[in-house]
C-alpha cells in the first residue's frame, strides 16, 4: 500500500540571497533625512554650533512646563467595582471618595484624561499639589508609599488591603 509510489528527494533548504540594494538605498535615505533634521536643530554662527532659535524656544517651553506640574488623585464617584492592576484583584470595590489612582502631569486634567475616560471609569480628578514637576513627583511618591496607612485601606479586612491604589501598578 503506497510502497510503489516513488518518493521525491528533498533538497536541503537554502535561504534566498538578499539583494543589498534596498538596504543601501534605505540607509542613504535615512542619512539624508537625519542630515536634514540636523539643520533644523543646529546652526553655525561664526563657525560655532548652536541651537536654532526654533529649537531653543522648544527647549525653553519644555523647561517652563516642568515648572508647572500637578500631583493628582483619581477619586471614585460611585460605589462599585473598579479595574485593578494588582495581581489577584482584576476588580476592586471602592466607595465614593476613595482613591483609585495617584499621578502627576504637566498637562492638567483635560490634557491628561478625556471627559469620556472620567465618565467611563466613574472617577473625578482632584489636584492635591501644584509645583515643579520634581516636587509633584516627590508628593506622588509620598502618597504611594503612604497608601497602606490611609484610613480607607485600614478599615478593609486585612486580606483585602492593598499596598498601592487599585490603578497604580508600581512605585515610580
Amino acid at each position: 500500500m503506497g510502497a510503489d509510489i516513488p518518493q521525491k528527494k528533498l533538497e536541503p533548504f537554502e535561504p534566498k540571497k538578499k539583494n543589498p540594494l534596498p538596504f543601501f538605498i534605505g540607509t542613504v535615505v535615512l542619512l539624508i533625512f537625519c542630515a536634514l533634521k540636523w539643520n533644523d536643530v543646529v546652526e553655525y554662527v561664526n563657525g560655532e554650533p548652536r541651537l536654532t532659535t526654533k529649537h531653543q524656544q522648544k527647549l525653553e517651553k519644555k523647561l517652563a512646563e516642568l515648572e508647572e506640574g500637578e500631583q493628582y488623585a483619581l477619586i471614585a464617584t460611585k460605589n462599585g467595582f473598579y479595574p485593578c492592576v494588582h495581581e489577584g484583584h482584576p476588580l476592586y470595590f471602592l466607595h465614593v471618595g476613595e482613591v483609585w489612582k495617584y499621578g502627576t502631569t504637566i498637562k492638567g486634567q483635560r490634557g491628561r484624561y478625556s471627559s469620556q475616560f472620567m465618565e467611563d471609569n466613574a472617577v473625578s480628578y482632584l489636584v492635591e499639589f501644584r509645583g515643579t514637576m520634581s516636587e509633584c513627583l516627590q508628593q506622588e511618591q509620598i502618597k504611594l508609599f503612604s497608601y497602606p496607612l490611609l484610613p480607607e485601606n485600614l478599615v478593609r479586612p486585612e486580606e483585602k488591603r492593598l499596598l498601592r491604589p487599585p490603578n497604580n501598578p508600581v512605585y515610580k
